[in-house]
């Protein structure tokens, strides 16, 4: 098991990485890159429901909050129904996450980390363009 302040150290590292990553990228990439991290914040969160009775406060709940509102910030709701749609999936994906951190059971998670896998794998075709 990892040293919590190493642990803390690693995850501020990683935020850096990706922000650094993030920062000049094509907006489909990142968005691809988004949802890497928050699947593996799924990944996490499906071993730590094994453990816990609520994952609430745990902080890869939080980072995964912020994920799944970030993905909603960056829509151009200007630019037509795919926003409107996008939307309603992230408010869906959110509402899900927050059933699933409050009743934590691992083939659950397993479950939303399918959902978020195959809308990950429609990025990632995008951003590879």
């Amino acid at each position: 098991m990892l040293n919590p302040s190493y642990a803390k150290a690693s995850a501020h590292y990683r935020t850096l990485a990706l922000s650094a990553q993030i920062e000049n990228v094509d907006p489909h990439v990142r968005v691809a890159l988004l949802y890497q991290e928050l699947l593996l914040c799924i990944n996490i969160l499906t071993v730590q429901a094994r453990k816990c009775d609520t994952l609430l406060l745990d902080p890869q709940a939080h980072r995964a909050r912020s994920i799944i509102v970030a993905q909603r910030a960056g829509l151009n709701f200007e630019s037509g129904e795919l926003a409107e749609t996008l939307a309603g999936l992230y408010a869906a994906l959110a509402s899900e996450f927050e059933d699933r951190l409050a009743n934590p059971d691992p083939l659950r998670f397993a479950e939303l980390r399918a959902g978020v896998e195959s809308i990950a794998a429609a990025w990632n075709a995008i951003a590879d363009r």
